[in-house]
Formats: C-alpha cells, sequence, structure tokens
C-alpha cells in the first residue's frame, strides 16, 4: 500500500450462517427499484424501504441474434427467483428467503402520511429561488460565462422550469434555511442519502456460477456535491484499500416461531461470525457487493464486501466476448466495478474467482464536465448530480454533451479502457440550449435522444446515421435498441404529460409505431417513478410494480401490436368477404372470358428471364387483372432459375402506344433473388415452388394478398471439406444432382400420400428428408404482398442486381440487349427509392451495405446519383445517402465467398488470402485493379465524396485510411494524388474544443519560433488521481521540476513575442495504428535486467514477414508502395513522420552507435597492422577484434531480417542495401587477412613488410566506412537535407554525364587511332636551356634540356584505348597533351573541335544545368528526408520492440501545430492547384454513358408509391407566395386609387379585401396541414 492511509476495515475471511425463512414483517410501505444485467438474463430488484433484494432470471430474455434464425421470447410470464434475502442497515446479510417466498404487503402505512408527503414533495419542487435567465445558467454550465443569479424574486424564468428540463422530474432538495423546522426525521434521512445499484452478468467459476449484486447508500451532501471542506482544500477523500468481507452460508433448517417474533434473537443467530451486530449509523454512508454463488442456477452461499467510507453510483462493466470465425456473441467478462461520485471515478481491483475486491485507483472526469461539476453542484439549494451522472452512463460508455461556439457535439468515452472513444458532430436538429438527454448504445451506433430528437451515431467514427423529431412527444425519457438492434423502443411523455410508447423501425420500413404506456395489461407508472420501476439494456425492458411483481414491457407491447393487427386484419377480412359475396358473378364471367387470353396477355413477360439466361424454365402466376373498358391491366408473378420478379402492364389496343405506361410494354416492380454462388447455379438447383396462395381481385393494388414459398438446393458447406479438395467440379455436381434427384422423388411420394396423412405428420416427415441431405441443403423463401414495401424492394433489388452482374461476368447470359434492359428497369427502382427517400436509404445502406452491391454491380451512373445527387458540387449537395464504416453489421461478413472469384481471375485466390478488404473503398480499389484510370472512376467518385465532407468531421476519412496503401498498390497514384491536395489545402481543425485545450500547455508555454510542424499525442486517457499515482514522487519532485525550469528558460532568453500557432490534424483517423499483437504486462525487476541485456546484444529481428504486411499500419503499407516524392510534400505527413520519428530515431542512433564502434575498432587494428605496432597491450587489441567480429555479425543479421522483411527484389533494388552488405563483407574479409600476421603477446609487431593488397583492401574499406557514417548523418536533419541536395543533382545530371562521356569516348577513340602509332607523325621537340651553378666550385654552367618522349611507349598517353580515354576526361582541365607533344594539322583540327565542343559547350550547359536543379533541390532535398525517415519508420514498426514499460497506444488521430504564417505560406503556393473533383478529368475518357435519372411515365401507376418531397414543398411555396402577393396587389391598388374613387368604392374594394383575405387564410391553413401531412408521411 505504500504511505497510504487505509482508512478500510481489515479483510476478515468469515462465515456466518443464516437460515431460510418463509415468514417476515414488511413494516415500512414497499419502494422498488430495479436494475438488470448488461447481457438483459438476469435482474434485481430491490426494496429501498424494507431492504430486500431479489435476484431473478430473465425468461423474456431477448438475446441480440444477428443470424436470420430469430429466437422467440419465452412465453412464460413469471420471472424465476434465483436469490432472495434481506441486508441490515450496515449492508450484512439479515435472514435468506425462500426462492418462492413473497413477502406480505404493508398494511400499517397511513395513507394520509403517504399523501401528505407527496404534497409536500410538490411543494419543494417549487419552492425554488429563480434565477434572471436561462441563458446566463446554460452558459454557466458550459462555461462560457460565470454563473449569476437574479436578486429579484419577480422573475419569470424560475429553476423549477429549468429543472424539468436538466434533471427530468427530479424532486429538487429544500434548501438549508433556519425557518425549516417542521422535517421529521424520516424526511431528513431521505434527503440525505439516495440509493444505488447494479447487478452483473452471471459468470463461471469452475462447476459454479457467480452474480454480483452492488448496492450503495450514498450521502448525497458528501459524494454528489462538492464539500466545503473539499472547496477549501482541493484535496479528495480517495485512499486505497481492500473491502471487508463476510460470507453467508444459508442453512435449510426448521426456525422456531420465537425467532420471527423476536429480532434481537434473528441478529444474535447471525453474529456468529467475527463481525459485531451494533446498530448501524442511520447518517453513515457506505458500498456492499454481495456474490452469490449458485450452483445449477440455485443459491448456496453469498459473500459480502463492504465499506462505509465510500458511495456513490454502481456500475459493472462487461464486456462481450466474440469469436471471429463464427460471428456468434458468448458470455461477458467483467472488466471493471467501479463507482462514480463527484470526486471522480473509482476502480475496484478483482481477480477471476472475485475472492476480494480493492479499490486501488481513482480517475478524473473529462475538463468538460468536470468544468460544469465545479460551476454548478456547489450549492447546497441546487440538485445533486446524481442524475446528471445517470443520464451519461449506459453499458461500458459515458458520454457528454458539448455546446460551444453555436456547435452542438458529444463526447463518448470507453469505461473499459478510461478513455476516450469518438466525438460526433450535430449537423441537424441540434438543440441551442441545454438540456436533460439519455443515450442508448448497440453493437455499432449509439442512440442520443434531447427533448423529442432522436440521432443514431457510429461508435467507430462518430459520424451521424440518422436523425429524426418526433412531433407527438414533448420529452423523450428512456429508449433501447430491441429485436437485434433493428428497432428503437422509446418512452417519452406527450403535451398532456400522458406517457407514450414509440417502436421506430430503423432499417425496415422507417415507420414507427405509437401506444399509450398506460393501454398495456397490468401496467401503471407515472413519470417520477420511470427510471427506478424500469430497468432497459441489451434489449430487454422490465418494469417491477409498487408490490414488486416484475413483467416484460416488450411483451406486453408485442400482445398490444398483436392485438391491434388481429383487429385490423378481421376488420379487412370483413369487408372482403362482402366484397367477394358482391364481386363473384363479375369475377366468374370475366374469369369465362379472360382465362383463353391471359396466356397470351402475358406473353411478352414471361419469357423476360428465358432470353436473357439460356435453358432456364420460367413459371408464372396471375397476380392481378383488372379489365376498364379495352384498358387491362396485369400484375404477373415469374419464378425464374434464381429470381422471383413482379411485373405490371397496363394495355390497351384501342390507343397509340406512346399514350400508354412504358408504351403499353410491362415494366419490373419487384425482383428478389436467392444469390446462389455462381458455380452452383444450374437447372437442378433452380427454383421450386412449394405452394402459392393468391386471392383475386379488381379492386386496389393495396389490397392484393399472394403468398409464395419457394425452395431451392444449395451445397452444403458443414459437409467434409477435405473430400472435396480430391474431386474435380463436375465430380461434385454429379453427386450433388444424384441427391436432389433422390430428395425429389421423396417429396413426390410423400405428396401422393398427402391424404393419408395430417399436415403436422407431412411436415415431420419432411423434415426428416430435409435432415438426411448430406451433399446438398434445402433453402426456403416465403414472399409475401405485406413484405413487397418499398425498402424491401430496394434491398431486394440491390442483391438481384449483384447477382445479375456476376452471372453476366461469368458468361451465363446469352442476350446482352436484354441484359441491359433488365439492369435498367433494376436501377430505376433503386433510385426512385434513394432520391424521394434519401435518410431511409442511408439506414439501408447502414444494415445492408447497399454500397457494397452497387459497387460489385459496375453501377457507375447510380453511385454518383447516391453521393452526388443531382448536383455534384458540394454547396448544393444536400442529402448524403451513404456514410462510411469498416465494420460490418454484427454476425455478417463484408464479403461472400465468390465475391471477388466470380470472375475467374486468375490471381484472384492469391490476393484474397493476402488481402483482407474491410470496407467499401478497399473493394472499390481491389474491384478495379489492373483497370485503366477512366474504368475505374467508380473509385474516384468515393474519393470525392470522402474528401469533402470532413470539413465536418475528420472521420468521414475511415475507410480512406485503409484504402490509402491500395492506391499506390495498384497504381492509382494520380487518384491519390489529387485526394492529398484536396484532404491538406481544404483543411481545417475539425475539433469541437479549443486549440489550447488540445495542444500541450509545455508547448502553449513556449514561443515555438523555429518549429515548423510538431505533432503530438492528445490526451485520451481518463487521468489517474495525484494519489492513486505510483509515480507520484518523480511526478512531483522530478517531472515537475524539469518542466518548471525548462518553461522559464523559455521566458527568460527565447523571444520576446510568442508567435501565433495554428493546430490542425491529419485527416486520416488511425492512419498510424498496426494490428500487430500486443499484450499488457508487469515488468519485473529481472525482466528489466534481461531485456537491458537483449537491447545492447541481442540483433533485433522482425516479427512480420514480406507476406504479413498487411499487419502493418496504412501509413507503412503506404510508404512500402509509393514511388514518388508527391505524397511528403504536405504538412499532415510531414507531422505523421516527425510524430513516429520520435520512437525510431532512438533505434537508429542505436544502430549508427554500434556503427561507429565497428569503424573505429577497425581504424585501430588497421592502424596497428600499418605501423607494425600493438595497441596498449594485446588484450586491448583482442578485445577490439572481437567487439568488431561481434557487430559485423549485429550488422549482417539485421540486414538479413530486413531483406526477409522487404523481400529480395525491392531490397536489392536499392542500391544501399547493396552497399551495406558490401562494407561488411570487406571489411570481414580484409580484418580476416590481417589476423593472419597477429599475435596475442606482441600484436603485428612481426610484420615485416606490409602486403600493398591488403593496404589497398584497407584503403577501400575505410573509405566505405567513411561514406557509411557521412550516410549516417542523415539523422541529423540539417546535415541530411544537405546530402540529399548532393544526391538530387548527381541523379539530375547523371543522364547529362552519360552523354558527355559518349563524346569523351568518342574523341579519345579518335585520338587513339590517329595517335597509337606515330612514325610518320613529327614530334615537337622542346629545348629548355640556363645557367646553372656550381655551389662548390662557383663555377656557372651553360646547359640544355631535351625531353625524351618516346611515342611508342607509355609516353604516348594514346598508345592504348584506357589511357586516350583518361587523356580525353582530362581535357576538361586544360591538359592537352597531344597538342603539346604532336605537330600534326589533324592533331590541331580535332583538339581545336573538343575545345569548342567539349570545354567551351557541353561543360558551361552542366554548369547551367546544375545551377538550375539546385535552386529545385531545396524542397525537393527536404521531401528526400522524410521519405528516408519515413522508410525507417516502416522497419522500426516491424521489429521486435524489447521493451522496459507497456507504451501507450498509438492515437486515432494526430494532431499537429505550427505558426500560423507558415500554413499561409505552404497554402499560397497550393492555391492554383486542380480544384475540380478528382473525377472530372477522368470521366470523360470513360465507357461512362451520360444518363440523367428521371421519373418515368410508368412511376405514377407503380404498386410502390413515393412522395415527392422537392416537388410538393415547393408547389407549396408557390402557392403560398401567390397568396402573399395578392395580398400586396389588394395594397397598391388601394394606394393608387387614393383621392380618385368615392367613399362607396372605397368601402366595396375593402369589403373584397377583407373577404379574400378570409379565403387566402383558409387556403394558407390547408396549406400547413397539407405540409404536416408530408412530414408525418416522410
Amino acid at each position: 500500500m505504500g504511505d497510504y492511509k487505509n482508512i478500510f476495515k481489515d479483510v476478515v475471511n468469515s462465515d456466518v450462517n443464516v437460515n431460510y425463512t418463509n415468514n417476515d414483517i414488511t413494516e415500512k410501505k414497499e419502494v422498488y427499484q430495479i436494475e438488470i444485467s448488461q447481457n438483459g438474463k438476469f435482474a434485481a430488484t430491490f426494496d429501498t424501504a424494507n431492504l430486500r433484494i431479489k435476484i431473478l432470471q430473465n425468461t423474456d430474455y431477448r438475446p441480440s441474434q444477428f443470424n436470420k434464425k430469430k429466437v422467440n421470447s419465452n412465453n412464460n410470464n413469471e420471472f424465476e427467483t434465483i436469490a432472495h434475502f434481506k441486508i441490515k442497515d450496515n449492508f450484512t446479510i439479515e435472514k435468506f428467503y425462500k426462492t418462492d417466498y413473497v413477502p406480505p404487503l404493508c398494511v400499517t402505512q397511513d395513507n394520509d402520511y403517504t399523501e401528505k408527503n407527496e404534497t409536500k414533495a410538490s411543494e419543494l419542487y417549487k419552492k425554488v429561488a429563480p434565477i434572471n435567465s436561462l441563458d446566463d445558467l446554460g452558459d454557466c454550465m458550459f462555461g462560457n460565462y460565470m454563473y449569476e443569479e437574479a436578486a429579484s424574486s419577480d422573475s419569470n424564468n424560475s429553476l423549477d422550469y429549468l429543472g424539468d428540463y436538466m434533471f427530468g422530474n427530479d424532486v429538487y432538495e429544500e434548501a438549508a434555511s433556519s425557518d425549516s423546522n417542521e422535517k421529521t426525521a424520516n424526511n431528513k434521512k431521505k434527503g440525505e442519502f439516495r440509493w444505488s445499484f447494479d447487478i452483473s452478468n452471471r459468470h463461471k467459476n469452475d462447476d459454479k456460477y457467480i452474480v454480483l449484486v452492488a448496492i450503495s447508500r450514498t450521502k448525497v451532501d458528501e459524494d454528489m456535491k462538492e464539500t466545503k471542506k473539499e472547496k477549501d482544500d482541493k484535496k479528495s477523500d480517495y485512499v486505497r484499500g481492500y473491502l471487508h468481507k463476510i460470507k453467508f452460508k444459508p442453512i435449510d433448517q426448521p426456525i422456531d416461531e420465537r425467532i420471527l417474533k423476536s429480532k434481537d434473537t434473528a441478529i444474535d443467530m447471525i453474529s456468529q461470525g467475527s463481525i459485531s451486530d451494533k446498530p448501524p449509523d442511520e447518517s453513515n454512508k457506505g458500498t456492499a457487493i454481495y456474490r452469490i454463488e449458485l450452483k445449477e442456477d440455485k443459491e448456496i452461499s453469498a459473500v459480502t464486501y463492504y465499506s462505509s467510507n465510500i458511495s456513490g453510483i454502481c456500475n459493472f462493466v462487461e464486456v462481450l466476448n466474440k469469436d471471429n470465425s463464427k460471428q456468434q456473441l458468448y458470455d461477458s467478462e467483467l472488466k471493471r466495478f467501479m463507482i462514480l461520485n463527484f470526486h471522480g471515478i473509482y476502480n475496484f481491483e478483482f481477480n477471476d474467482h472475485f475472492d476480494f475486491f480493492n479499490l486501488n485507483e481513482k480517475f478524473e472526469y473529462p475538463q468538460n464536465i468536470r468544468h460544469e461539476l465545479d460551476n454548478w453542484y456547489t450549492f447546497k439549494r441546487y440538485n445533486d448530480c446524481m442524475r446528471r451522472f445517470l443520464s451519461c452512463i449506459c453499458d461500458k460508455y459515458f458520454l457528454i454533451a458539448r455546446y460551444k461556439n453555436g456547435a452542438q457535439s458529444l463526447e463518448v468515452y470507453d469505461l473499459e479502457k478510461m478513455e476516450h472513444v469518438t466525438d460526433a458532430k450535430l449537423i441537424e436538429n441540434t438543440v441551442d440550449r441545454y438540456n436533460n438527454y439519455i443515450f442508448s448504445v448497440s453493437m455499432l451506433q449509439f442512440c442520443f435522444a434531447q427533448i423529442n430528437i432522436i440521432k443514431l451515431f457510429y461508435i467507430e467514427n462518430g459520424l451521424q446515421i440518422a436523425s429524426k423529431k418526433f412531433n407527438e412527444i414533448e420529452r423523450i425519457h428512456l429508449l433501447e435498441f430491441i429485436d437485434s438492434d433493428e428497432k428503437l423502443f422509446i418512452i417519452g411523455e406527450d403535451p398532456k404529460k400522458k406517457i407514450k410508447v414509440i417502436i421506430w423501425d430503423l432499417y425496415n420500413t422507417g415507420k414507427y409505431e405509437l401506444m399509450e404506456l398506460m393501454e398495456l395489461d397490468d401496467f401503471s407508472i407515472n413519470i417520477d417513478d420511470i427510471y427506478t420501476h424500469l430497468a432497459i439494456t441489451s434489449g430487454n425492458i422490465l418494469y417491477v410494480d409498487d408490490k414488486g411483481k416484475v413483467s416484460s414491457v416488450l411483451k406486453k407491447v408485442e400482445n398490444k401490436i398483436k392485438d391491434k393487427e388481429d383487429k385490423k386484419n378481421n376488420d379487412k377480412l370483413a369487408t372482403r368477404t362482402t366484397d367477394k359475396v358482391e364481386n363473384r358473378i363479375k369475377h366468374k364471367e370475366d374469369k369465362k372470358n379472360n382465362d383463353n387470353n391471359k396466356t397470351l396477355e402475358f406473353k411478352n413477360l414471361v419469357y423476360r428471364e428465358t432470353c436473357v439466361f439460356s435453358g432456364c424454365g420460367n413459371e408464372y402466376k396471375c397476380l392481378y387483372y383488372k379489365k376498364n373498358g379495352t384498358e387491362e391491366e396485369i400484375l404477373g408473378l415469374i419464378v425464374g432459375r434464381y429470381t422471383v420478379q413482379i411485373w405490371h402492364q397496363i394495355r390497351d389496343d384501342s390507343k397509340n402506344k406512346d399514350d400508354l405506361p412504358n408504351n403499353g410494354e410491362p415494366f419490373l416492380e419487384y425482383i428478389w433473388s436467392n444469390r446462389i454462388p455462381v458455380n452452383q447455379e444450374r437447372e437442378r438447383t433452380k427454383l421450386r415452388i412449394e405452394n402459392f396462395k393468391c386471392e383475386m381481385n379488381d379492386g386496389p393494388h393495396d389490397e392484393l394478398n399472394f403468398r409464395l414459398k419457394i425452395f431451392w438446393f444449395e451445397r452444403n458447406d458443414s459437409s467434409k471439406p477435405e473430400e472435396y479438395t480430391k474431386m474435380t467440379e463436375h465430380e461434385i455436381m454429379k453427386e450433388e444432382d444424384d441427391e436432389i434427384n433422390r430428395i425429389e422423388k421423396e417429396l413426390k411420394k410423400l405428396e401422393r400420400i398427402k391424404d393419408l396423412v395430417n399436415e403436422e405428420e407431412k411436415e415431420k416427415r419432411k423434415q426428416e428428408i430435409i435432415n438426411d441431405c448430406v451433399k446438398v441443403k434445402i433453402r426456403e423463401k416465403v414472399i409475401q404482398r405485406k413484405d413487397i414495401k418499398k425498402s424491401h424492394a430496394v434491398r431486394h433489388a440491390c442483391k438481384a442486381l449483384e447477382h445479375l452482374k456476376k452471372l453476366h461476368k461469368s458468361k451465363n447470359i446469352t442476350d446482352n440487349y436484354i441484359y441491359e434492359e433488365m439492369v435498367n428497369y433494376i436501377e430505376h427502382i433503386i433510385w426512385r427509392f434513394a432520391k424521394y427517400e434519401p435518410e431511409n436509404f442511408r439506414l439501408l445502406d447502414v444494415r445492408y451495405n447497399l454500397m457494397k452491391r452497387l459497387i460489385l454491380c459496375d453501377c457507375d451512373r447510380l453511385i454518383k446519383f447516391i453521393l452526388f445527387g443531382d448536383e455534384e458540387t458540394a454547396e448544393n449537395k444536400i442529402d448524403y445517402r451513404h456514410v462510411p464504416s469498416n465494420k460490418s453489421w454484427p454476425g455478417k461478413e463484408f464479403l461472400k465467398d465468390d465475391d471477388l472469384d466470380f470472375d475467374k481471375r486468375k490471381d484472384g485466390l492469391k490476393e484474397n488470402k493476402r488481402i483482407k478488404l474491410e470496407n467499401n473503398m478497399e473493394l472499390a480499389i481491389y474491384h478495379f485493379r489492373g483497370r485503366e484510370l477512366k474504368d475505374a472512376i467508380i473509385v474516384a467518385y468515393l474519393l470525392e465524396y470522402y474528401s469533402r465532407n470532413p470539413t465536418n468531421c475528420v472521420d468521414w476519412m475511415c475507410t480512406v485510411t485503409k484504402a490509402i496503401p491500395l492506391l499506390f498498390e495498384y497504381n492509382y497514384d494520380d487518384f491519390a494524388k489529387k485526394l492529398f491536395v484536396r484532404c491538406f489545402a481544404d483543411q481545417c481543425d475539425f475539433s469541437s474544443q479549443d486549440p489550447d485545450e488540445i495542444i500541450p500547455k509545455e508547448y502553449l508555454e513556449s514561443h515555438n519560433n523555429d518549429n515548423k510542424f510538431r505533432a503530438f499525442r492528445t490526451m485520451v486517457k481518463l487521468l489517474k488521481s495525484d494519489k492513486c499515482d505510483k509515480y507520484k514522487w518523480y511526478n512531483d519532485w522530478i517531472r515537475a521540476k524539469l518542466i518548471s525550469f525548462k518553461t522559464k528558460i523559455f521566458k527568460n532568453y527565447g523571444s520576446f513575442e510568442k508567435s501565433p500557432l495554428a493546430l490542425r490534424v491529419v485527416p486520416f483517423p488511425g492512419f498510424t495504428i498496426n494490428s500487430i499483437k500486443k499484450q499488457k504486462r508487469e515488468y519485473t525487476f529481472f525482466e528489466f535486467i534481461s531485456n537491458i541485456i537483449l537491447f545492447l546484444f541481442i540483433p533485433r529481428w522482425h516479427r512480420v514477414n514480406r507476406n504479413e504486411s498487411n499487419k502493418l499500419s496504412p501509413f507503412s503499407r503506404m510508404i512500402m508502395n509509393e514511388n514518388n516524392d508527391d505524397i511528403y510534400d504536405n504538412p499532415a505527413i510531414e507531422a505523421v513522420i516527425n510524430f513516429r520519428w520520435q520512437q525510431t530515431k532512438i533505434v537508429m542512433y542505436s544502430f549508427c552507435l554500434r556503427f561507429i564502434i565497428f569503424a573505429i575498432c577497425f581504424m585501430l587494428i588497421s592502424l596497428a597492422y600499418l605501423k607494425h605496432g600493438n595497441i596498449i597491450n594485446g588484450n586491448i587489441s583482442f578485445t577490439l577484434i572481437f567487439i568488431f567480429y561481434y557487430l559485423a555479425f549485429y550488422q549482417l543479421c539485421t540486414e538479413v531480417s530486413r531483406c526477409l522483411y522487404r523481400g529480395f527484389k525491392k531490397f536489392f533494388g536499392d542500391l544501399l542495401n547493396i552497399f551495406d552488405i558490401i562494407y561488411i563483407i570487406l571489411s570481414v574479409s580484409v580484418m580476416s587477412i590481417m589476423l593472419k600476421n597477429f599475435q596475442l603477446s606482441n600484436g603485428f609487431e612481426n610484420v615485416e613488410e606490409t602486403d600493398s593488397r591488403l593496404v589497398v583492401g584497407i584503403s577501400f574499406s575505410v573509405f566505405l566506412i567513411w561514406v557509411k557514417f557521412i550516410l549516417y548523418l542523415r539523422l541529423i536533419s540539417d546535415i541530411g537535407i544537405y546530402i540529399y541536395y548532393v544526391v538530387i543533382i548527381f541523379e539530375a545530371i547523371i543522364p547529362f554525364l552519360w552523354f558527355m562521356l559518349a563524346v569523351i569516348i568518342a574523341f579519345a577513340h579518335t585520338m587513339f587511332i590517329l595517335l597509337r602509332d606515330p612514325k610518320n607523325m613529327k614530334i615537337k621537340d622542346s629545348t629548355y636551356s640556363g645557367n646553372v651553378t656550381n655551389s662548390s666550385t662557383n663555377e656557372t654552367l651553360n646547359i640544355k634540356l631535351k625531353p625524351d618522349f618516346d611515342p611508342a611507349s607509355s609516353d604516348n598517353p594514346f598508345s592504348s584505348f584506357i589511357t586516350a580515354v583518361e587523356a580525353a576526361y582530362f581535357w576538361i582541365n586544360g591538359n592537352w597533351v597531344q597538342k603539346d607533344k604532336f605537330d600534326f594539322w589533324a592533331v590541331d583540327l580535332l583538339t581545336l573541335v573538343a575545345s569548342i565542343f567539349l570545354v567551351i559547350i557541353l561543360q558551361n550547359i552542366l554548369i547551367a544545368f546544375m545551377n538550375g536543379v539546385y535552386l529545385t533541390a531545396g524542397a525537393k532535398g527536404k521531401q528526400r528526408l522524410l521519405r528516408y525517415r519515413a522508410s525507417c519508420i516502416v522497419c522500426f514498426e516491424g521489429l521486435y520492440h524489447i521493451r522496459f514499460w507497456n507504451p501507450e497506444p498509438e492515437p486515432k488521430y494526430i494532431h499537429y501545430f505550427s505558426q500560423a504564417k507558415i500554413f499561409g505560406e505552404w497554402y499560397n503556393t497550393r492555391k492554383d492547384y486542380d480544384k475540380n473533383p478528382i473525377y472530372k478529368g477522368f470521366e470523360g475518357m470513360s465507357k461512362f454513358k451520360r444518363r440523367v435519372y428521371k421519373e418515368m411515365d410508368y412511376d405514377k401507376f407503380s404498386i410502390l408509391k413515393y412522395w415527392n418531397n422537392n416537388k410538393n414543398t415547393k408547389i407549396i411555396e408557390d402557392f403560398k407566395n401567390v397568396s402573399n402577393g395578392f395580398n400586396d396587389s389588394i395594397e397598391n391598388l388601394i394606394k393608387r386609387n387614393e383621392g380618385k374613387s368615392s367613399i362607396d368604392e372605397f368601402e366595396e374594394i375593402y369589403e373584397v379585401k377583407n373577404t379574400l383575405e378570409v379565403e387566402v387564410k383558409k387556403f394558407q391553413l390547408k396549406l400547413e396541414k397539407l405540409r404536416n401531412l408530408k412530414l408525418y408521411e416522410s
């Protein structure tokens, strides 16, 4: 525990025996609360008045089933009791009850007393001092202004109004005034304390099951408000310690009646343990955890852990375990138990068996809510923060709403990881004032409700999915996802304070069901009891009444809806029966006339699928036939090989075809496909009709009623897969066909004896036949008229279109014209829904991923409309219909088996194993791989769409982040270049927080004049309290002092003026996050020492190989695939590199240090060899030799590891890697040769003569070592840039150097031919004369010197070709040896030509060219340096890291800042960049056919009706403008005729005006009703 004072009681392991009882007395009026476990399997009720706890098993448990087979709820209405016991005020267990025990109701309760208390509570609720304005108070809540209480008492706005919005209907505590003399002791206790409790999931422990129940009695003034003591010293009372432990074991024995009558005797019986049964102090708070141990769901014992020193809101944090292979959800794991109160979040440590609970950590609240608590919940007369916290907690998440700078946003925190998860920005229907809010969480989304507005967001990225306002209710109180997250259950109150229930069908229809809660059977609840009498979680909603009876709300709602539907169906049935009697004769007559003609009438539409797919037999059924004169209307159902289609035709032989819908041809209304894998599609697996029923009528289409049941055969995936690997596809299909034939014979045989077998027996026999299938399985589908809704039709159309495309690519389609016509019909169905119901389309896309299917279908024109609508500019785009996500719907895989390989590409199987696609952006790039840019236009559409929307939220780029490496891998660099410019040039800070809240304090206090782009890690983890920080001494005495000293230096010696900073964020969330597994662990002292040894002496190995590159971060994979420097020319990538470089450079410096030691050892040994001596002594020399060989081995292993990591082709494709291997091998070889003459006693003293060849080897080795050292200087930024200056200039001029070399060789070859053997060529005789003096005799001599030049020897440099090239090269330096020695006109002529062309022209061109390259080398040098660092980062990421502590995870968002003027300069250099859409330059070159979707003439006759919102809204606005303009015209008429007409004429005009005004008002009222009707239907 350290120096912490443990104020908790010592852990006591004691056993207390407690009797079972079935008799008890209820002394107080019951006050029940209910909580439900996170998975919904168990619930607990708590009678806070009589302290009784009951644990029940939820018999109406509704698991989240994300497969097609839904589990029906249990019809049993009784909840099974698992444990039932009563506790005392000190939290110990007083007695256990039998599971079937029902406590008697309280009969001593004074009704007048209760009524009096309720009246007084109502008065206390309204007895609150008024404030000046709600705005001031709201500003106080958000920290924009200091709270100012109004002094006047006659203000219109009061805290009862505000409190109703902030805390629901929670009762305000009465102010502590001196004249409150009538408070009773019970009321005082009730005001001071509140109860909180929670129940965990069931957890298995050996052969037992454990359920935990936590209860806390919270002292409001201490733990839910800021106390005066804490306000003065600002110190928390947090200390560590274990909770007190007692084990209670129930014993089943007879209980004496005297015990029941004597309370003292019962207490004595419980006091058998070591715990004193001292009466509790009612002024104490406390928290207890009851561990209920069950065996086969029967209670066997209970363990209590409790403390009287902490209280607050109890919360168990559970996390579901998920098996990715089977996509099934299993039992959860308890991660945390915590208590939340005003002071912070207290975490309790426990083991797997829950043998102890230790308070070991305290976390601080986020800054936003901490500011709110400190500025609001400090006044005793105002409400506490308990309701505020309850509104923030859901499941394992903690949500905070933030309203600042005109924008409302949400901050979501994960209580399991204690870190920030995401931010959500509200983009429509925002509430501009503070209000109570609630939220609910599903597997993928969270739902936020405020007043009567609901918004859905992705948890993954915080993007808004949907927003809806419910005008039928005034305020929403509770909401929960139900039916496997596909529906939303809402409880709210209407303006009449009646509680309403809304069930919103999110994904299937988009509509909602409204009912009153009091209409349910045995259900009575008011607003005040909603939060205590209802428990909701994981799609389960339970209710406890005042008598403690628990029931399922969902079951009651379902029964109510079923009753309504039955009544509605009965009414329809009665109406239909009447209509049938009236129309029976007519139908008989029509049937006689039309039976012979219907086949001919359907002829044009029956063979629609037959024409498209060869060998396809179709069956058709007439669904609807109506004849009105000569006009005939037909609805026909076609069952093809793998599709079910409904066609609609209106024809009239007496009319021109142009006057008929679709020219009298049939048009498609609905299509469904079984989506059988392409390789299994054949005649034997076609659709078969099991039964078909249809009620013929000639009324409206809505009354059409039919039921079609079909089945087909598919390959059984559960059969042994190893058998298929040994068989060909033809053999597999033959075995399947044989089994299909056998099954069909048995089914037909069963049909023949239908008269002998009843329906139940027949179904049973059929199921037995199905179960006997081995090679194949039978799939079934039922299609009914009530299922053909707009959302269903669109979803099935997308699936059918995808299946058609797969068959088209597999060459199973014979008629492309009919195929294109079918595609147009299907696309038109999808387009209409996307146009008129964009929000429902968006929800369907979230649930069923419609965008994926359109990508696989190559629907470029339809995708463009969905993304951009009718307008292509971002300013005109209003409705967005697609939201990106990297996660599929739970239980669903992103790709099916044949999604990528249906076109039988050769590289498909290999690529699919290497690349795991997770989102639509990756799928689009991979799907169009290998095609030209113009044919991959869908990729450009998606990139343009995603890159436009980050102006609202950076998470719009979440899918692009993962897809960027694929852009470079498949050579879509042009798309990537435009994407990078678009993202970074138009970028701003997307956070709702102020920059001062994000930029670290030490950076703000420094001047940052020399910094360009500095990246940093934002704080996502919740801060721990100082008292629980194990390194508090380090933070207080070392780190704090260093930071203070650094800040003081900057202030005293830095610039006098601080430069303004601009904050940005890298627009690629999760750009540096990899999928390499990491495990957190505690490092012992031995492991710490061993890691130091490993770090110093063991070569680093890569933990991923070249085939596992998909485990690397998107940033690293992008670097591995890029082939130019353009991506480094932006601030964000530079910020990412600088951020990752901070860790990488430590490893790179360690490599550099090892190299320097290696070089020193080589040079010292070489120096000793050249001097024939020793270095101090033989032992030192031997040590240097050993270190040299060890470091050579270390570096060589590093290079081998890099080769395996990057691959042989990429590794040896880099000349620097070859250079690294050469210098190591050469140095080791030279050292090994030198050591042949080495003696341990005297070193190299025995060497008599150095070997010249060895000296050459030493010199070359030293040269290469110095080159390597210079390359290591790239680690220093200022030097590295100049190194790359040289590299860039050399790369630029090397083609010109090759040209100059060719010219030099040409002249050298010419001179070689001319001067190789100059026998007949005159040699210039140069004679040098002069006087010399003999120093000994002082004699002066006159001498003449004549050179002895032999043109046939080596004196002539042109005697050999090699020396001729060398001599010609030195012409550049003015060395004209041929001109000085030979006297021949040809030599003079060639020398003149060479001097003009080689020296004057080429040399000056080279100088000028180098000067131009140098001017651009500045920017390019920086990019090259960043590229080098990026490659080092890629290498570092794949290394096996030796750590001494657990590193922080890579951040999802990387923020960076710089001086504002630097950003301005960068933007100015890019102001002329191409601002056109990414797809603009490629769309015109593509095969893209410009098609504008429009309404067809047959749409108004379709069975799928749409309300044209835009068109009708425009009509309404036009009518309003007409009415307003009419009033203005009357006024202008009167003004023009003033003084020109008589009084009677004016009175007549006014009468007409008044009459018209009345009519106009009526007209406007009808228009308003029409608008409301339109909003309701939409």
